[in-house]
């Protein structure tokens, strides 16, 4: 698949994210006679507290707060999933606008949950956009996390289920 096209699909998968992180608007009370008879109690059910959709991995998302070890999040279009053909998982690095003019050295590392640590390193030439980083022999349930280190800093890159 080209990167243009894979540019697309993260762009369509960001559009249809937008559509699911939006709010409903409550319906303005209706107006109405005064009446001397006294409303019901109104209970709210645990179902109707969670049903609002997270807002995550968007710009006009708040970040969330910083990890255990005190990394905020990366850049809101950086994320990690299971690899689309099934095997193993990747990581995708967003260049900043800010920073497009700017070559940089990128680290993915992927920290698992038995203790043990993979990582690669990656050169972004000045203008590129993206790079998708391939870990195909880690399986999405051994991921404690994954982290970016950059010449601005480290951060950490929200992915499934965060």
């Amino acid at each position: 698949m080209s990167k243009a096209i894979r540019f697309l699909a993260v762009i369509a998968m960001g559009c249809v994210s937008v559509a699911a992180c939006a709010s409903r608007q409550p319906s303005p009370p209706k107006a109405s006679a005064p009446s001397t008879t006294k409303p019901s109690p109104t209970t709210v059910s645990p179902a109707t507290a969670t049903s609002t959709p997270q807002c995550i991995g968007l710009s006009i998302c708040p970040p969330p707060p910083p990890d255990a070890e005190g990394n905020p999040a990366c850049y809101y279009a950086d994320g990690w999933r299971e690899n689309s053909a099934g095997a193993g998982i990747e990581v995708w690095y967003f260049h900043e606008p800010q920073n497009l003019p700017k070559p940089d050295k990128i680290t993915a590392l992927v920290r698992k949950k038995d203790g043990t640590n993979e990582s690669q390193d990656a050169d972004i030439e000045a203008g590129q956009q993206t790079h998708r980083f391939e870990f195909p022999t880690i399986d999405k349930a051994a991921v404690q996390e994954v982290l970016l280190n950059t010449s601005s800093g480290r951060c950490f890159v929200i992915g499934p289920g965060s």
